[in-house]
């Protein structure tokens, strides 16, 4: 009988990738996982894409309203009852109020406690560590409130493995990805090392933990595919690419650096990471890293990374925003 696998945040970068990452076979009438996707909308152009997909289900919820998720729940008693959630939550973009990623991220782990869910994997952030947690703020500090009340209620019962991404290589995509590029090339040091990851290896590491949950249960994995200087990532993509990562002109970032409080912070991010890595104080890193590679050995370097992207070059991809910004809003000190 296939294993039931609600995946919160299913439209996002991390959910699609999990999903593709869990196809079955086309050879085969064996559907190991199926997996209901969570949207609020099942009628948007993004959930009707999950749809074409035969080990998909997409359901109706708002993490906003407990009842609509207790009733997915409540609904899938009927086919063995939800067996694996992957929860990855969205980001309220830079500078904004978190508090309901705390609320949502607490009450989708307690929900999976209280229906008897046998594998709880929770996806957030690479932030070297644990040390710094007390000054960490918004969405950073959301996340080790959400972390600790599901690392707590392990020991209830709840059987939690949690991934910790780094650097979405996806961030460097289309305008505003030009805009983080000058940013962390004039913001960071020149020795300074980011790790950063392709976001459907994520999704990799995931499928690999629901295929093996004994192996990975109550372990913490950093999900990051490379650790490079900015200047070592320019090169990394000039030698796949034949050019440089596209950037806006650096006096550009060196104004959004001075006038906006969000990408300084973002920038000061990185560097208390590096710090953590390179003087010890990350004492897990490499054996929190090691797991993630255990799981998906595959894992793309930012070269990997840029040569793929030479493929699809031409597709539009959404240009929105990055992480909810813009330009306009960055150069007035707003995110």
């Amino acid at each position: 009988m296939s294993k039931l696998i609600l995946v919160a945040g299913a439209t996002g970068k991390q959910g699609r990738a999990l999903i593709e990452a869990l196809q079955p076979t086309s050879d085969s009438d064996d559907i190991p996982f199926r997996v209901l996707a969570l949207t609020r909308s099942a009628s948007s152009p993004s959930a009707q894409r999950l749809v074409q997909e035969r080990h998909v289900q997409v359901v109706e919820g708002d993490l906003d309203s407990p009842e609509s998720i207790r009733k997915i729940y409540e609904d899938a008693k009927g086919s063995g009852g939800i067996w694996g959630v992957f929860c990855v939550l969205a980001f309220p973009g830079l500078g904004a109020n978190a508090d309901g990623e705390e609320r949502q991220g607490k009450f989708m782990a307690d929900l999976a406690l209280e229906y008897g869910v046998s594998v709880y994997i929770y996806s957030t952030a690479e932030r070297g560590g644990e040390q710094n947690d007390e000054m960490e703020k918004l969405s950073g500090r959301a996340k080790v409130l959400a972390e600790r009340h599901v690392q707590a209620l392990g020991e209830k019962g709840l059987p939690w493995t949690i991934l910790r991404p780094g650097f979405f290589l996806d961030n460097y995509n289309d305008f505003i990805g030009s805009i983080a590029v000058a940013v962390l090339t004039r913001g960071l040091k020149k020795d300074t090392k980011v790790g950063v990851i392709d976001a459907k290896d994520i999704g990799h590491v995931a499928a690999a933990v629901f295929k093996n949950p004994d192996k990975y249960k109550y372990q913490i994995l950093v999900v990051i595919g490379d650790v490079l200087t900015m200047s070592e990532q320019h090169a990394s993509y000039k030698r796949a690419t034949g050019r440089t990562l596209p950037s806006i002109p650096g006096f550009l970032a060196a104004i959004l650096l001075a006038l906006n409080k969000s990408t300084q912070e973002l920038v000061q991010h990185f560097e208390n990471v590096h710090t953590a890595r390179t003087t010890g104080q990350h004492e897990h890193f490499e054996s929190q890293l090691n797991l993630s590679r255990e799981a998906y050995p595959q894992m793309k370097t930012v070269y990997d990374w840029a040569v793929e992207q030479q493929k699809v070059e031409g597709r539009q991809e959404n240009a929105a925003g990055w992480n909810k910004v813009s330009l306009w809003r960055l150069m007035l000190g707003k995110s």
